[in-house]
């Protein structure tokens, strides 16, 4: 009997070991998640292909380790913020007041805990290109007020889903119903006030799949001209 105890004690430690070992192991959903990334697959709720409707001409994001996210894809976040049926008014517009072509790109953060995570946050402004009123444009098409005409918009998106599959060159981002959405601006000092001017719960419920590049955005966005 007791060496029939040493021995389920020894087994207890060794898979609890086992355990901790593989936990440290694991990268973080953070690390992996950093560096350039197409969208090569875009889907709305309805399971429906949008990727032609997105990409003008490709969606890229460049993640970087200090929570940055330099990206072309400001059509995707319109699409994301304000739907299908609005976002269809403005799409034979946004290729030309979104040029990516002359390689000006949207800016933001991302934000994961620490560890393996299933959600993180991300954070992407729109705005004005130099000598273009590219947002307040568009903003117009939609119907938008000029009250709400903001140079900036910051459009932050809470528990969107992730997944990273074992190549780690390919992640999902799903935004679900556990997500949720606010929409700031900035004042004079750089604080946070929160924008009105469109809806939080209309925004789309989409899922892309996104696929690691060892370019950089710039030549990810020159192979698709």
């Amino acid at each position: 009997m007791k060496n029939l105890k040493k021995i389920s004690t020894a087994l207890l430690i060794t898979i609890i070991l086992f355990s901790t070992s593989c936990l440290k192991d694991q990268t973080p959903t953070k690390t992996l998640m950093e560096g350039v990334w197409e969208v090569t697959e875009a889907y709305n709720e309805n399971g429906e292909n949008i990727l032609p409707q997105i990409g003008f001409p490709v969606s890229v994001f460049h993640l970087s380790s200090d929570n940055t996210v330099i990206s072309s894809a400001g059509p995707m976040i319109m699409y994301i913020v304000y739907g299908k049926n609005k976002y269809t008014e403005i799409a034979s517009q946004i290729d030309q007041v979104m040029n990516y072509a002359s390689l000006d790109f949207n800016g933001g953060e991302f934000f994961v805990g620490g560890g393996v995570q299933s959600r993180f946050t991300l954070e992407m402004k729109l705005e004005g290109l130099p000598g273009q009123k590219t947002l307040t444009t568009l903003l117009d098409l939609l119907g938008i007020t000029n009250d709400y005409w903001d140079v900036v918009i910051y459009h932050k998106f809470m528990d969107v889903y992730v997944e990273i599959d074992e190549s780690k060159e390919t992640m999902t981002w799903e935004f679900d119903n556990a997500t949720h959405a606010i929409y700031n601006t900035k004042d004079n000092y750089g604080n946070y006030i929160l924008w009105q001017g469109w809806p939080v719960q209309n925004f789309s419920k989409c899922r892309f799949v996104l696929t690691k590049r060892v370019k950089d955005i710039k030549e990810v966005i020159s192979d698709h001209l």
